[in-house]
């Protein structure tokens, strides 16, 4: 293993990598791998798999180090924390003529790990370094603005200390906040945005828009209108007289770099960019081949009185669509989308009995097996419920009502045969989504219909370590073995990943 670490002096940039290796190692530029690691660490990775769909999951233990004084700068004058640490592994080969072991090249090294390293904690005889994969960058909060109620635009003293709202892609009915009580000043996003209606208590004919403006507060809007002020630093409305019954709008929102992606899987990848500042290098190529595969339109609001981070973000926008995203060896996050095994795909890797140490079968999830005969995904989430009573407007129309009345519809995917084949069938309920359009949630629900309306069987397949690093999560691979439904080439998807330190064999779960 050959973890290396880099770090940053406060007052003059420089950058600093630290090689360290178990066996000794000096790559073809003579840098030489100072052999002090003692334990490697252990590994696991996974996708959720659950009826909700689904996240990425891992845990990584740590590398422990040899503690022989050389360090003690780094330990106790110099910033070790939430610093890159990439582990790589590869064999020596015998030169049987001169009777010396040859080092691989540094190219022909495998990624076995790629993430962070957290405080370093030094012991006696032992320095041990705790490691982070890329998901970890998905826990910090949400870099939102926050009202200081000085007035205007900054909001009065009704939410001083409140975080913005914000608004990304398409919402349906979403409730703006009030942020001037007297001058009737409302705010729907932090970025711009395009409010294509207004409704008074359902209704949408009461109060009409009269225009945008630079600024709203150069005019008051004449009874009956309203005005709209967009632009990078956020969406207000102003309306002209005082409403009787509860306002919402329908909107789409931007970006403040002025950015308007409209599938969910590309919200959430500009979020991750602008909203939490994630270094770009931290999103994998792959993202972007993902994206198309998963055109679906979407968004959501967060009317901001609660802290939201990444991890919650992606949780929201990826709910019920069979997207996961996992971290990959080389210190990336990519989205992985579940779905059913296509044999016409060339699989990663080929894994038979030669080269198969053991497999065994692991339980499903419950809400996956037995197999599920219906899958309700749903569509165009309502963000302001308004049931028939005083809140609603007396003219807000059937159809309007019928919409607000309820937080969510759904697209549906139901096999009668499979409810009577199986006697106690799953049933998931009902998924709440980001998704816009019921053509959408309808092409998702037919997908998870076809993956887990069937008998899926999981497997554990144990391998040598060095073969289970030419796969990643969400890889096809083909297995082979003398066990019931795998006798012949059967088509898989890796979903999981076991490691323990100093072992020679790793397990899979495909």
């Amino acid at each position: 293993s050959t973890p290396s670490n880099s770090s940053a002096a406060s007052d003059v940039y420089k950058r600093q990598t630290l090689h360290f290796s178990d066996m000794g190692y000096v790559n073809e530029n003579h840098v030489p791998y100072v052999p002090i690691v003692t334990q490697a660490f252990d590994l696991d990775r996974g996708i959720s798999l659950t009826s909700d769909a689904m996240g990425g999951t891992s845990s990584f233990g740590s590398v422990t180090l040899i503690n022989d004084g050389s360090l003690d700068d780094y330990i106790v004058n110099q910033t070790n924390d939430h610093l890159p640490v990439r582990v790589l592994g590869g064999k020596k080969t015998f030169d049987r003529e001169r009777g010396i072991w040859m080092d691989p090249a540094r190219a022909d090294l495998k990624p076995v790990f790629a993430g962070l390293g957290t405080l370093w904690q030094p012991g006696r005889r032992t320095l041990t370094i705790p490691l982070l994969g890329a998901l970890s960058w998905l826990d910090v909060t949400m870099t939102g603005r926050i009202y200081g109620g000085t007035g205007g635009l900054d909001g009065d003293s009704n939410v001083t200390g409140r975080i913005m709202p914000i608004l990304r892609g398409t919402a349906c009915n979403i409730t703006p906040v009030l942020i001037d009580a007297v001058n009737y000043v409302y705010q729907v996003s932090d970025a711009p945005a395009e409010i294509s209606a207004l409704y008074e208590g359902g209704f949408a004919g009461g109060i009409v828009c009269s225009g945008t403006v630079a600024d709203i507060y150069a005019q008051t809007p004449a009874p009956g209108t309203y005005l709209i002020q967009t632009g990078a630093t956020g969406t207000w409305i102003r309306l002209g007289t005082k409403p009787v019954y509860g306002i919402t709008v329908d909107a789409a929102g931007s970006f403040p770099s002025g950015a308007a992606p409209q599938n969910v899987l590309d919200i959430l990848r500009q979020m991750l960019l602008e909203d939490f500042s994630l270094p770009e290098a931290y999103l994998d190529g792959q993202w972007t081949a993902q994206s198309a595969m998963a055109p679906w339109t979407g968004g959501w609001f967060w009317d901001g009185t609660e802290s939201v981070t990444g991890q919650d973000v992606v949780r929201t926008l990826l709910s019920g669509l069979g997207i996961s995203i996992v971290p990959t060896r080389s210190g990336t996050i990519r989205p992985v989308l579940l779905s059913e095994p296509l044999y016409s795909t060339q699989p990663a890797l080929l894994l038979t009995p030669d080269v198969i140490t053991e497999i065994e079968p692991v339980s499903l999830d419950a809400s996956l097996s037995p197999p599920t005969w219906r899958w309700r995904i749903g569509w165009q989430h309502n963000f302001t419920v308004q049931s028939t009573g005083s809140g609603l407007h007396p003219q807000a129309s059937a159809d309007r009502q019928a919409i607000i009345g309820t937080a969510d519809r759904n697209a549906v995917w139901a096999s009668a045969a499979l409810r009577t084949r199986w006697r106690v069938p799953n049933d998931p309920s009902a998924i709440v989504t980001a998704l816009a359009s019921s053509d959408d949630a309808q092409t998702i629900a037919i997908s998870h219909g076809r993956l887990w309306g069937t008998y899926r069987t999981l497997w554990a397949v144990t391998v040598p370590v060095e073969l289970s690093w030419q796969v990643d999560l969400g890889d096809y691979v083909s297995v082979m073995a003398p066990l019931p439904g795998l006798s012949s080439l059967t088509m898989g998807i890796v979903v999981a990943e076991h490691v323990r330190g100093g072992d020679a064999t790793a397990t899979l779960q495909i």
